[in-house]
């Protein structure tokens, strides 16, 4: 008895080595190179030529045609949800009237983040041709 207990605590622990061993190993091709990709982030310097040219994602015409999807589906969904409420007239103003200000908050937040980033690409460009 005693021997198959030992051989099954050897066998788990043999079982276990093994396997903290080999996984590290199995994503090491994901940490290898530091210099190539961007580990899921943004490119930086892409994303400032983007925005001074106003192609990729700051196109003007993407944008709004991105927002408007956006929007239409966000009405659809508010207005499924205040059918399955069941919401009184009274109550869809309120209802909509909050979704109005939360959809203000967003735009001037994306104005804060636009603004944000023309500063960063301007500091980035200044620094590139000091150096």
């Amino acid at each position: 008895m005693m021997k198959h207990r030992t051989s099954l605590f050897m066998a788990s622990a043999l079982l276990s080595a093994a396997m903290l061993t080999s996984s590290p190993l199995a994503m090491a091709g994901k940490h290898g190179d530091r210099d190539e990709g961007h580990h899921g982030k943004h490119n930086k310097a892409e994303m400032c030529q983007q925005l001074r040219e106003g192609t990729g994602k700051f196109s003007p015409e993407k944008r709004q045609k991105r927002m408007e999807e956006r929007q239409a589906k966000m009405e659809e969904r508010r207005a499924d949800m205040a059918d399955r409420l069941e919401l009184t007239e009274e109550q869809r103003e309120t209802w909509d009237e909050i979704h109005q200000e939360n959809m203000e908050k967003r735009a001037h937040k994306m104005e804060r983040w636009e603004k944000k980033m023309k500063e960063r690409c301007e500091e980035k460009a200044e620094n590139n041709s000091d150096q």
